[in-house]
């Protein structure tokens, strides 16, 4: 009875455990640079994805941006051709993707296309505002076709080309960089703003759900979502972002209670007011295989939660997974899994300089460590993205010495920097991430180390050792040597650091040595 009751109560503290405690040792390593792969010579797209290859990454995710591709995509007249067949694009406009995709695969690096705007001309509404126009209120229809060609293209039988099995839909729907209007006026009272983007965006979803479906992609991986961590909060107008807990919540026609819009709330966001008739005209957002975010914390450490109640950064996941737990529970659907909706963090990274409002280059090493454990530690997250290799360049026409602030309104989130091609610290945090969970102990103590051996080939069994450096010395010693193995050569470990002083990896991949970053540890007494 008693060993009986023992076992009762160890299954209900495992019960009891926060969804963070457990941890995701398959979950991928994605990484994003459009400027390298996507805008980028031949040359330059093949010795990126050698650089990628290297660094262990599973899968880039690629911007397929409809308005490059699309024909006369200056004309507010769309020209006459059949917009389902990538035979009828201009040839030339599919090279840099069957470049990229086939050099990709061909060195074991997966793909995940994101199909999103700008979009050209003829499938967007006339905008007030001419800075908007390349993102002002697409046409779902139009985006559908788009996107049954791209479907088509890379089925695995069209001209020889490969299947690509891995797609999300649209990048940031509620930011106004990327979908417009976020808010429009209230057809009955001009004065008051109506939140416009989440209803583009499901019939932007509905139509590209279809369109896969259609191609044979149905049972693909599909990602819908794509959402920025944060919006303006109370500021509405055309291109005021939506903050994303909010865009969520009107996605899926539900008020900020959760309950199911109706009458002219409904009607406004063109919801239908019942449940049954929004679930079977809105597969995707139910059946999809899970939600994209991307979790930025900007100048914050990932472990900060955001203060607005609708933000989702890093530290506000959970917050994230229980509310599309509440959604699906209020339509009466069943989630993917057991524990939820599977989440892909598909963007992260954290800005240096030269962007004058930005974190230090340490900082940014320690932080994609730091977020990196913490998704590992969320069973939920299948993926986590770093964005960027080598920093972008500042904005065009802008000089950067009399407006830094504009001019490096640009990602500087990259592991490289633009100007001299220099690594930043970075660029070793990330190939071989550690994170010290308690940074200060007390003497004697132990601290807990996590680390990821990312370029180990799959299968193999990996020696690494964790060594130690005293503060005001030069020479590192080894103090314990740990045998890493899995599919992603992630570990976790306990080690007795003796005084004050840094702890980092130190391990062989093949006839390569590598170094993580220094992580500090104070020792007290």
């Amino acid at each position: 009875m008693n060993s009986l009751r023992s076992l009762i109560a160890a299954l209900l503290l495992l019960a009891a455990l926060p969804a963070h405690a457990l941890a995701s040792p398959t979950q991928e390593s994605t990484f994003q640079d459009d400027p390298l792969l996507v805008y980028g010579t031949p040359d330059k797209v093949n010795q990126t994805l050698d650089t990628l290859k290297s660094f262990g990454v599973d899968r880039i995710r690629v911007s397929v941006f409809w308005r490059i591709v699309a024909p006369a995509n200056d004309q507010a007249q769309k020209p006459s051709f059949d917009a389902t067949d990538p035979a009828q694009y201009p040839p030339d406009a599919w090279d840099r993707y069957d470049h990229l995709i086939q050099a990709a695969q061909s060195r074991g690096i997966l793909i995940n296309l994101n199909i999103t705007s700008p979009v050209p001309r003829w499938a967007s509404t006339e905008s007030p505002r001419a800075d908007i126009q390349e993102t002002f209120n697409p046409n779902p229809e139009e985006f559908g076709k788009f996107v049954q060609a791209v479907g088509t293209r890379y089925s695995g039988q069209y001209a020889g080309l490969p299947r690509v099995d891995y797609w999300s839909i649209w990048n940031e729907p509620n930011q106004a960089g990327w979908l417009t209007p976020q808010w429009s006026p209230n057809p009955r009272n001009a004065r008051v703003q109506i939140d416009a983007a989440p209803a583009i965006y499901r019939g932007l979803v509905a139509s590209a759900w279809q369109a896969l479906a259609d191609t044979g992609h149905g049972t693909d991986t599909i990602l819908v979502g794509e959402t920025a961590p944060q919006g303006q909060q109370s500021r509405r107008g055309l291109s005021q972002s939506i903050d994303a807990l909010r865009f969520i919540r009107r996605m899926y026609c539900l008020d900020d209670n959760l309950n199911v819009l109706r009458g002219s709330s409904a009607a406004l966001r063109a919801c239908p007011g019942d449940i049954a008739t929004f679930v079977a005209q809105n597969p995707a957002l139910f059946q999809a295989s899970g939600y994209a975010h991307h979790p930025y914390a900007l100048l914050s450490p990932p472990s900060a939660r955001s203060k607005p109640a609708d933000w989702v950064s890093m530290a506000d996941l959970r917050k994230l997974s229980s509310e599309l737990s509440r959604i699906y529970r209020r339509y009466g659907q069943r989630m993917q899994t057991s524990r939820g909706v599977p989440l892909y963090l598909t963007e992260y990274g954290y800005q240096t300089k030269p962007d004058p409002i930005s974190v230090s280059f340490s900082r940014q090493a320690a932080w994609i460590n730091q977020a990196e454990y913490m998704a590992y530690k969320n069973a939920s997250v299948r993926a986590v993205n770093q964005f960027l290799l080598v920093d972008d360049a500042p904005v065009p026409g802008v000089d950067p010495k009399t407006n830094p602030r504009l001019a490096w309104r640009t990602f500087q989130s990259g592991l490289i920097l633009l100007e001299g091609n220099k690594r930043k610290p970075s660029y070793n945090a990330y190939v071989t991430p550690l994170h010290v969970t308690q940074p200060r102990i007390r003497r004697g103590r132990s601290t807990g180390i996590w680390g990821m051996l990312r370029p180990a080939a799959a299968g193999t069994r990996v020696r690494a050792n964790l060594q130690f450096r005293a503060t005001g010395t030069k020479t590192w010693r080894t103090r314990k040597t740990v045998t890493v193995s899995g599919p992603r050569h992630h570990f976790e470990t306990r080690m007795v650091v003796p005084r004050t002083g840094f702890v980092r990896i130190h391990w062989r991949n093949g006839s390569r040595t590598l170094t993580s970053r220094a992580a500090q540890v104070t020792v007290v007494r």
